[in-house]
């Protein structure tokens, strides 16, 4: 009899410590943290409102490659996130029943798109309103770079959806066409030099690199401690007869075949390393048929270049068709086809 009531003892014992096992275990489990934010999702999702994750201030409108913090109910199961039908990455771990995390994808859509944010959870999907802000336009290129007023300019670049304006410096140019990458204008009158801005609903963008010449030689007036020279003829550095822009431009009257206008630098030293071309307008007048452009004194190396009678012609030759200098000491224009007397006027001498 003892036998047995020791045995029950030790059944009820064992038991008890089952139950106890069980019930710690049951308690251990009810006290884990929920990494759904303390609440299961119980239905579809919703969107409350969306806040920029840096300052926690809410908005309708985001930027590419920012993040953002998106506030609603039931979003423990979350799947996808999308902006502007673009899936954005988010970290799961992160996600709450009520909060995600998330950045809107670098090549998600802000023109012609559907302005709309999307969360796809196990329980089905919740929309709101939400644009992306279209980022400011990008300038890459131009070319030419100096060309007179009323020719074309094409700029290539990025970014160029909703063009609003082109301008150089503060005038504004004629928008002849426009893509997405590339914009064609008419050069303003009165441009020299200038840098190009590029105007679209997402801001302004500067070109790096400034249109026109780098060093104007002549423009109404010869560049300060340059000297004249010259042979075989006259100059008048003040004409009003033939102008190309401005007020004056330069007549030189050739009195004799392969005479030359001549010009030179007297003060500080030009360094050609960040030019590329010499850049000039000349007016054909009567008589005149080929000139030859040298830099230096260097005749070998000189460019000849025929000049239509009647009409501004001009002129972009690279530095590196005239023997490639390093420095610019002295210019000369010298007939080149015999004939004399004949004229031409100069005007927008410079280099770019």
């Amino acid at each position: 009899m003892m036998k047995k009531i020791k045995f029950f003892k030790q059944q009820i014992s064992c038991g008890g410590i089952l139950i106890l096992a069980l019930m710690l275990s049951l308690g251990l489990t009810s006290c884990q943290p929920d990494d759904t934010g303390g609440l299961e999702a119980t239905g579809p999702p919703s969107i409350t409102s969306v806040a920029l994750t840096a300052r926690d201030s809410t908005t309708t409108v985001g930027l590419r490659q920012n993040s953002y913090t998106i506030y609603g109910e039931n979003l423990a199961t979350t799947q996808e996130v999308y902006f502007n039908d673009t899936e954005a990455y988010f970290n799961p771990t992160l996600v709450t029943n009520n909060v995600i995390i998330t950045s809107i994808p670098e090549d998600a859509p802000y023109f012609d798109a559907s302005d709309e944010l999307r969360v796809v959870t196990s329980e089905g999907v919740a929309t709101t309103f939400f644009m992306i802000e279209q980022p400011a336009p990008r300038i890459t290129s131009f070319a030419p770079l100096a060309a007179s007023a009323g020719d074309i300019v094409t700029i290539q670049g990025e970014i160029f959806e909703g063009l609003e304006s082109v301008r150089f410096g503060d005038v504004e140019a004629e928008i002849v066409s426009s893509t997405t990458t590339e914009i064609q204008v008419a050069v303003p009158e009165g441009i020299v030099q200038a840098f190009l801005f590029v105007e679209t609903a997402g801001g302004i963008s500067q070109s790096t690199q400034s249109f026109g010449f780098k060093f104007v030689v002549y423009d109404d007036a010869l560049a300060q401690s340059w000297w004249i020279g010259g042979w075989s003829g006259s100059e008048d550095f003040e004409s009003t007869e033939r102008v190309k822009r401005g007020d004056f431009s330069i007549k030189r009257t050739y009195e004799g075949g392969y005479s030359g206008f001549q010009i030179g630098n007297g003060g500080a030293t030009i360094d050609l390393a960040d030019k590329q071309a010499v850049k000039v307008s000349i007016y054909g007048g009567e008589g005149i048929n080929d000139v030859k452009l040298v830099l230096n004194g260097n005749y070998d190396a000189g460019a000849v270049i025929t000049i239509n009678q009647g009409e501004w012609n001009d002129f972009t030759i690279p530095l590196s068709q005239l023997g490639s200098p390093a420095t610019l000491n002295e210019i000369v224009i010298q007939e080149f086809s015999g004939a004399a007397p004949s004229v031409i006027y100069i005007d927008d001498l410079g280099l770019i």
